[in-house]
């Protein structure tokens, strides 16, 4: 027989129902490939994230038993003898052991894993940000309602807001679920938030105390995280504190002291390695991150506009005598609508500018709808409490609409989304033979190539299929466009080898030229992202034709120049060429590599090579 509800699993089941409903749109792109695919699927999950092939390569490597400091596109691992430095992947470890340690344990692909973590996340996320809006809402139905429209409503109008403006972004659906960052820790960041205001409320000593060494330890998490995450989170404990103490009587600061100390505290301690790890980071990162120096004041982003917003919104209800200013609940929404400000003129202080445009993508335009939310909510409340109704209470057929509506614009979102990159991942999914055939290759032939002790290369021709490969197979790649980012290269050997990349694949100057003119992973990492990514970088010099005339002559003087001792630097052991499309005149790789007759694996042949005497 069924027990029935107490009060408070009645209280959480909204939440719950949110959280499976958006869990349920998370899933439909794995959906749409089981379907296309059918029995002809080879474990390949959905993805229009382009970022995420990095993040699957780090997550395989340490599936392989690899270790932190690994860089799965040029296969060099820490050694005694080779030391790595430090990437973004090794100091935000532990989202990324969060997701191989599970996977070793059950036998799990890297895959398997990011299919399994699309649901999840969606259903974390929305529970987190459902008990955080509870807070002021005091109704559950409201704050699950609300949840769902934050975070199906985010990019719609992120993306309005830069249009009607004259600017440009991409429009992806539900970018805090990319994966494995930021989708894993960002239930932390409402997480946080929440036990903030736990240990700010609560009158019990020892629980106000319990809430804040639990909230610093979640910070400890974001920490070593994602970095956007956690300054964003720095930030908004900056602003809560600042408000409460300005606006709380004497003996309430006094008590909020206590916990905000000890938050600060476990905050600081855990910042300690992260900075030993930071001071040990590769050169390159500076430089791949398009760290800035500047101390330009960034007023205007959507994330700020929504802010603003909701600060307006607070003070009508403060004129009207509809809310008091020193209500708790108007300081946290407050300080929610202050954080983007705090984040994205951080650097008048500190003279540092990192790609700010991912603080508005994954966590800032949460962050301001949140406060525009709630401080909707703060004003009917305050009208109807005026008006001797108490609290105001919104009808269920509302709040239902609202919650369908948000999830059935998440779906559009995400079915468009899904429609746009079918193509490219239905040819993944067919290719991804190719990886476990690899796979199996390494282990008959040896992972390491005897005369250099290094990973065997494998040489794509299609850079796509060269920045997935190593998601599956343990293989180094000649060049993929994510290699940048993982700390196993110099700049100058970054750009060696995708000249190699390139004189392979039979480019020769003209097409190189044509490249570079235009947008093209090739374009990208010749001049590198800050330069040509939009909102990496503001202070970023517009390329002229004098830069692309430099670099095509840079180019063809390398391949008329091209030899044997080039060649060996970095020895291939595998070429994959598309069996019947013409993909590839073996010319270039035949004049300093011999084949053997090669393996056909579904549409692609695999040549074993070896360096010509």
């Amino acid at each position: 027989m069924l027990r029935p509800l107490t009060g408070e699993s009645k209280r959480w089941r909204w939440g719950v129902a949110a959280a499976l409903g958006l869990a349920v749109v998370a899933l439909l792109p794995q959906l749409y490939l089981w379907r296309e695919r059918g029995r002809d699927w080879h474990g390949s999950d959905f993805s229009f994230f382009i970022d995420e092939a990095a993040y699957a390569s780090y997550v395989n490597a340490l599936i392989d038993g690899r270790p932190r400091l690994n860089d799965p596109y040029t296969g060099r691992d820490d050694a005694p003898a080779a030391p790595q430095a430090e990437s973004l992947f090794s100091i935000q470890f532990v989202p990324a052991y969060a997701c191989a340690l599970p996977a070793r344990l059950f036998n799990f692909s890297a895959a398997a894993v990011f299919i399994i973590l699309w649901p999840l996340a969606a259903f974390a996320v929305t529970l987190a940000l459902t008990r955080l809006l509870r807070v002021v809402t005091a109704d559950e139905r409201t704050a699950a309602a609300l949840a769902l429209a934050v975070l199906c409503f985010c990019t719609f109008i992120h993306k309005t807001a830069r249009t009607l403006r004259g600017l440009e972004t991409a429009y992806l659906p539900l970018p805090f679920l990319r994966r494995y960052l930021p989708a894993l820790p960002f239930a932390f960041f409402f997480i946080f938030c929440l036990l903030v205001w736990r240990a700010l409320v609560t009158d019990a000593r020892r629980a106000s105390l319990s809430n804040a060494v639990f909230a610093g330890l979640t910070f400890a998490l974001m920490v070593y995280s994602y970095f956007y995450l956690w300054t964003a989170a720095a930030a908004w404990l900056v602003c809560l504190a600042l408000a409460w103490l300005a606006a709380a009587e004497r003996e309430a600061r006094r008590r909020a002291a206590r916990p905000l100390l000890v938050v600060a505290a476990v905050a600081a301690v855990s910042l300690a390695p992260y900075a030993w790890l930071l001071a040990r980071r590769a050169p390159t990162m500076n430089v791949v991150q398009a760290l800035v120096h500047t101390r330009a004041p960034d007023l205007f982003r959507t994330s700020e506009l929504l802010g603003a917003l909701a600060l307006v919104v607070l003070l009508l209800g403060a004129w009207r005598g509809w809310l008091a200013w020193r209500d708790r609940g108007a300081l946290l929404v407050a300080s929610f609508a202050l954080t983007p400000f705090a984040v994205f003129n951080q650097q008048l202080i500190t003279g540092r500018s990192l790609q700010p445009v991912h603080y508005e993508q994954f966590i800032t335009n949460y962050v301001s709808l949140v406060a525009l939310a709630l401080s909707v909510v703060l004003i009917l409340n305050g009208r109807a409490a005026r008006s001797g109704g108490g609290r105001a209470r919104v009808p269920r057929k509302i709040l239902a609409s609202i919650a369908l509506v948000s999830l059935g614009w998440a779906s559009v979102e995400v079915v468009v989304a899904t429609r746009r990159a079918a193509r490219l991942n239905l040819r993944s999914d067919e290719v991804r033979p190719v990886y476990l055939r690899l796979s199996e290759m390494a282990g008959a032939d040896g992972e390491l190539e005897p005369v250099t002790g290094r990973r065997r290369i494998v040489f794509c021709p299609d850079i796509a299929q060269a920045d997935r490969l190593p998601t599956v197979a343990p293989q180094a790649v000649l060049w993929s466009p994510h290699m940048s980012v993982f700390s196993g290269v110099t700049l100058a050997e970054e750009k060696e080898r995708l000249y190699q990349q390139l004189y392979y694949s039979n480019v020769d100057a003209e097409r190189f030229a044509d490249f570079i003119g235009r947008p093209h992973p090739y374009r990208t990492a010749v001049f590198g992202p800050a330069r040509i990514l939009n909102g990496l970088d503001a202070t970023r010099a517009p390329l002229t034709p004098a830069d692309l005339a430099n670099e095509t002559r840079a180019y063809a003087a390398y391949i008329s120049s091209f030899t044997r001792e080039r060649a060996a630097h970095t020895p291939l052991s595998y070429v994959v060429v598309a069996a019947a499309s013409g993909q590839t005149d073996p010319g270039n790789i035949d004049r300093w590599y011999a084949r053997d007759a090669g393996e056909r694996v579904g549409n692609h042949t695999i040549y074993r090579v070896k360096l010509r005497p």
